[in-house]
């Protein structure tokens, strides 16, 4: 019974928590405008009566059922926001492009994998010597446009599976960019085939949503309580952008749980698949033709 309703309280608890976060802004903002019970008249009269009548436990069960309206209006999917944020590429523009600081040239391009062969990020280093074309390495693979969804290590062991799968014939770049067309889809067939891996995306998926909502809210809320009471409450707001972070962060960890359930095999890609057969097919073709002029 319990591995059935966790599912469900991760489906809520993220609009639920910033519902009330948003409760409580607006009642911060506007609570001074909300007449006394003495002095209400109209809407708020009958809002007052209502109050008494059905009691303190109702009203507390209306507020919540109105936080976790509010929370779903406002919520916002982790997954939406992961390509907002690049703090790396921008300091790296800032440094390359508009200060020409010589930082610059130590710091790795973040458009790139810039995958090394060390013992930290080796993954059959003998084996891929000869899976590598003349004048390549796999420091010159572009991340693709979604790239920012998911870790290097993950997009470097994509390229290495597509490399290893795929031959020398498999184009890395063109084959990446494809597979993020389908990257939404994926946890919809790994709940399917595999429910164990999925619970592990389900549950990096609600914390990195968790993250953000109750960042993004409590941001708006140390700004509202600053305008209202003190501008030193504004001091705050950087560990809300901190939250947030984290909370992309978990973002890529559960784009990394579907990548790697490709590269192990746990989960099928139709675009590579379908990709990496146009390969062989065209590749078996070439071999055909060479035998046929021999």
């Amino acid at each position: 019974m319990l591995a059935n309703l966790l599912p469900g309280i991760r489906e809520i608890r993220a609009p639920l928590a910033a519902g009330y976060i948003w409760l409580i802004t607006l009642w911060i903002g506007f609570s001074e405008y909300i007449p006394k019970k003495n002095d209400a008249q109209g809407i708020w009269e009958s809002a007052h009566q209502l109050n008494v009548a059905v009691g303190t436990t109702a009203t507390l069960a209306a507020a919540s059922f109105a936080a976790y309206m509010i929370g779903c209006l406002l919520e916002i999917r982790a997954r939406s926001i992961v390509q907002w944020l690049n703090f790396s590429e921008w300091r790296w523009t800032i440094y390359q492009k508009i200060l020409g600081h010589p930082l610059a040239g130590r710091l790795d391009d973040p458009r790139m994998l810039s995958w090394t062969e060390t013992p930290e990020t080796s993954r059959g280093v003998a084996e891929l010597h000869s899976l590598v074309l003349p004048n390549e390495t796999f420091i010159s693979v572009r991340r693709p446009e979604w790239g920012s969804r998911a870790s290097r290590s993950a997009l470097i062991d994509l390229a290495i599976y597509i490399r290893r799968t795929g031959g020398r014939e498999a184009a890395i770049q063109s084959m990446m960019g494809r597979f993020g067309d389908e990257l939404d889809q994926l946890a919809i067939r790994l709940q399917a085939q595999n429910v164990d891996p999925y619970g592990t995306y389900d549950r990096t998926t609600a914390e990195a949503d968790l993250r953000v909502n109750v960042g993004f809210s409590a941001s708006i809320l140390m700004s509202v309580a600053a305008a209202k009471s003190s501008l030193e409450v504004l001091l705050l707001i950087p560990c809300t952008w901190l939250l947030i972070m984290r909370g992309k962060q978990k973002a890529r960890e559960a784009n990394d749980v579907l990548i790697q359930a490709v590269v192990s095999g746990e989960l099928n890609s139709r675009v590579l698949t379908s990709a990496l057969s146009q390969v062989a097919g065209s590749s078996a073709g070439s071999g055909e033709a060479s035998s046929a002029e021999v």
